[in-house]
């Protein structure tokens, strides 16, 4: 061979060939690769020949759409995440193809479904739906972008990919390591086409910090604490001038919800109680009701011109859910509705109050506003279109060089977040729930911020005062004005009206009742007859007082027990419509015969009281 150099580098070659043939022979013959295009989607498998001629496949996928590609083997599998947070890697079983889809099965039943269609503008969409195995939460599939490519990320469950001439969004329940995740009940990713002139939508709030309950509820709690600290500042300071009525009420209402009631009616001075800053609107608070009625009767007139006014702008005022619900069987109320329900345009703040409205109404009258529901989507729209997504924070367009201001913000993200839970929209309550995060969560609220959307933020607080509307006679509503946590009124018999009130034992409020008829002073509370007397708010015990030609009732009601029962018994019997469950009526006990009140003694207010020209004192729950 040293001879022959030449004659050695020939044989040489001709063996390295007969291996290298030999081995790609092999190889080809028991491995493959099937390939399938199906329009943008395209997808590859590799088939293997088993020892005994059976075909199966290699834990081995590989998919493409437009620039981005999903692909998965033995070194980075799909996997799954069991109830206990152990990573579960999958393998591929089988697969399945359609004319515009194709599904792979993993281990443990497990599938991934890849399907293209197309969106309005005929442009090819990707769909990815993902079952994890029985036991787990969560499945992972592995992703890349292909060259030439690049990609932002807008928020945790929203990417861009961009080309020179092309940009896709790319929307999952999460991405992260390069791999997108799916669970059991956000299964589905999608990656389409995006538009740079498309504005805002509710989507793509999804995911970003603000967007859930929990996170609301924190910022709120903290608000809520900043509202009692900064109150609380200003009384020790002597600065109770600075405060305005709705701050004083939003402060008691907190802290009567902490359980302190009485600790915040006697830190409030009596500079206060008796100035002209007071309304109807803290007397289920501060007594005085008498007075306090004329402002109650002046905002009443308020909201019926208005009402005429058949404007959108009517459903933005505060209150006006409770006022349509009284007077619905009005033809003002119905022609208000009617005329809105025709409407096209609405600011951003017009488009709330609506929202709000019919979700404030749709479970206690839903035939009321059926006719709303012509202009939810255009209202909805509308909200949409004045939104901006900056930072991962949500801002409102009021006009082209203005944002809103923290109230309309706030009301107008409470209105989605109750529109989305009564249509179960979970992206429509984010959207709602960011805008009240970004509006709230950077700045430093003033008692005046926190205090004007407090009924707004703080649902769930009975003791601020708001409506009770408890039913009709004919067309006149039975209603009242309180900081209760319930109060019903129901007839049993038909000549007895039934009052019951829930309100904490021991604690003292005071309730004004629009719509009572005439019951000649025939009243019982707490299983004694008592009689109407103009110092009622003095003694140290409940009382009355009943003007007949308006029909208003004022109850000053001291809890002997958690639930008051007032009776009044009347000449002839009402009919009465009634909005109370009717399983309030277990805690009516029979009704007696009305006893007429005797003149000659004493009433048992003056009985329990403390003398005339003593105040009042509280007794600590």
């Amino acid at each position: 061979m040293r001879k022959h150099p030449v004659r050695k580098f020939f044989g040489l070659t001709l063996l390295y060939s007969v291996v290298i043939i030999g081995i790609f022979i092999i190889q080809f013959k028991s491995n493959s690769v099937f390939s399938k295009s199906l329009g943008s989607l395209s997808f590859s498998i590799v088939k293997l020949q088993s020892e005994n001629n059976k075909t199966i496949l290699k834990n081995q996928i590989r998919v493409s759409f437009n620039g981005i590609i999903f692909s998965a083997d033995d070194k980075n599998p799909v996997t799954a995440k069991d109830i206990k947070g152990t990573v579960i890697p999958l393998a591929l079983e089988s697969y399945e193809e359609a004319s515009d889809s194709v599904e792979f099965s993993f281990t443990y039943g497990a599938r991934i479904t890849f399907r293209q269609s197309y969106d309005k503008d005929n442009m090819p969409l990707l769909s990815i739906a993902a079952v994890p195995p029985a036991n787990c939460n969560e499945i992972f599939l592995p992703y890349k972008i292909s060259q030439n490519f690049s990609t932002e990320s807008i928020s945790p469950a929203n990417i861009l990919v961009t080309a020179k001439d092309e940009m896709f969004s790319f929307t999952s329940h999460s991405f992260s390591g390069g791999k997108i995740a799916f669970t059991k009940n956000d299964s589905v990713a999608k990656y389409s086409h995006y538009n740079l002139t498309r504005k805002f939508t509710f989507e793509s709030a999804a995911g970003l910090k603000g967007t859930t309950d929990a996170e609301i509820k924190e910022l709120c709690t903290k608000l809520r604490y900043s509202l009692v600290e900064k109150v609380q500042s200003a009384i020790s300071q002597a600065k109770i001038d600075s405060l305005s009525e709705t701050d004083v009420t939003a402060y008691v209402a907190e802290l009567a919800s902490q359980g302190k009631y009485n600790q915040a009616i006697d830190s409030i001075p009596d500079s206060f109680k008796k100035g002209n800053k007071r309304t109807y609107i803290s007397s289920p608070f501060f007594d005085n009701l008498v007075a306090m009625s004329r402002s109650l009767s002046i905002q009443t007139e308020k909201y019926a011109s208005l009402v005429q006014s058949n404007s959108a702008e009517v459903f933005t005022v505060e209150g006006i859910s409770d006022y349509i619900l009284r007077e619905k069987k009005s033809s003002a109320v119905r022609k208000l509705i009617q005329s809105v329900s025709g409407l096209q345009k609405f600011s951003a703040f017009q488009a709330a109050g609506i929202i709000s409205v019919y979700a404030d109404l749709k479970e206690k009258d839903s035939q009321l506003v059926l006719p709303l529901e012509a202009v939810l989507e255009n209202c909805t729209n509308s909200i949409q279109e004045s939104c901006k997504l900056e930072n991962e924070a949500i801002k409102v367009q009021k006009d082209e060089e203005n944002f809103t201001d923290v109230y309309e913000t706030v009301f107008i993200g409470n209105a989605l977040q109750k529109l989305g839970k009564l249509q179960k929209n979970i992206s429509m309550t984010q959207a709602g729930n960011l805008i009240v995060y970004s509006s709230l969560s950077e700045t430093d609220a003033s008692i005046r911020t926190i205090a004007n959307i407090y009924p707004l933020i703080v649902k769930d607080n009975f003791f601020y005062p708001h409506t009770e509307i408890l039913g009709w006679y004919g067309n006149t509503c039975v209603w009242a004005w309180t900081c209760a946590k319930s109060i019903s009124y129901i007839h049993n018999p038909s000549t007895t009206s039934n009052i019951i009130i829930d309100f904490p034992l021991g604690l003292t409020h005071y309730v004004i009742f629009n719509g009572i008829p005439n019951f000649h002073g025939k009243i019982e509370i707490q299983s004694q007859m008592f009689r109407t007397d103009p110092r009622f708010e003095t003694y140290n015990s409940s009382g009355y007082v009943y003007q007949a030609p308006s029909r208003l009732l004022f109850i000053k009601s001291r809890h002997k027990s958690k639930i008051e029962l007032i009776r009044l018994f009347l000449d002839s019997p009402l009919i009465f419509e009634s909005t109370a469950d009717p399983s309030v009526m277990s805690v009516i006990p029979p009704a007696p015969s009305a006893p007429e009140p005797k003149p000659e003694e004493p009433s048992p207010e003056k009985t329990e009281a403390a003398p005339e020209t003593q105040p009042e004192v509280e007794i600590q729950p």
